[in-house]
């Protein structure tokens, strides 16, 4: 009886160690000052363009997932292009969004505010008239998927292949600099990066595994001495009797 019970009680902490191992991570970070400033100003027609950097100290060692979000002023969307880059993964955001084999001028319309997320039901940002059309003034708001044609912003159409996901962070370690770039392209008009961020999912570092473990082996330390000690002292109990 006392192996099985042994057994059990060892079973039961094995359960729960791996019930925690499963489970992942949802981090979530803000970016809205820029140098002190509260936007980044984007060139106006440059392809240099302006980065943003940030170096993250993360709990995460394996991204499962990865949102964005943007709060990007602009006069004209057809002429942004937008990436994120962190270790090996490269995404592209937008790429002049709207340009087609018969528009290659992009949207006209001014900004956006969404959020970027692989297979979000909105379907493609490149192509977000296909959804909506923004107020006049208004920007673009929602969670869509991102842009991922990586190919020349110069030649980019809505047809051109998209594999450059967010999916490309899978797998990877969160901690360390994520970079975002965008570019105004075309002369005419004024764009500005207010805000941005990342919800980023996934496994945690081993020592937090580590950690949970020890902590069920002490558990069930403490609970055999204590069910040995009661033992004893039945047993003295019946010698006494």
């Amino acid at each position: 009886m006392k192996t099985i019970n042994t057994y059990m009680v060892l079973l039961t902490v094995a359960f729960w160690c791996a019930l925690v191992q499963g489970q992942s991570f949802i981090e979530t970070y803000s970016f809205s000052t820029f140098n002190a400033q509260p936007s980044l100003s984007l060139p106006d027609g440059n392809a240099a363009g302006a980065s943003d950097e940030r170096t993250l100290s993360s709990a995460i060692t394996q991204i499962t997932s990865i949102k964005v979000s943007l709060d990007l002023g602009a006069d004209f969307n057809g002429d942004l292009y937008v990436y994120l880059r962190h270790d090996s993964g490269f995404s592209v955001l937008l790429n002049r969004p709207g340009r087609t084999a018969g528009n290659s001028a992009g949207y006209a319309d001014s900004g956006f505010t969404v959020s970027l997320m692989d297979g979000a039901a909105n379907g493609d940002v490149h192509l977000y008239r296909d959804m909506t059309t923004p107020a006049p003034g208004a920007p673009l708001m929602g969670t869509w998927q991102p842009d991922g044609r990586e190919v020349d912003p110069g030649l980019v159409v809505d047809t051109d292949p998209r594999s450059a996901f967010l999916s490309t962070f899978t797998g990877l370690n969160a901690n360390g600099t994520w970079t975002l770039f965008l570019a105004d392209l075309e002369s005419g008009g004024t764009s500005a990066l207010d805000s941005w961020g990342l919800e980023i999912t996934g496994v945690p570092e081993p020592q937090q595994y580590g950690l949970t473990i020890g902590l069920g082996l002490i558990a069930f330390a403490i609970w055999r001495n204590q069910r040995k000690r009661r033992e004893r002292l039945r047993d003295s109990s019946t010698f006494l009797s």
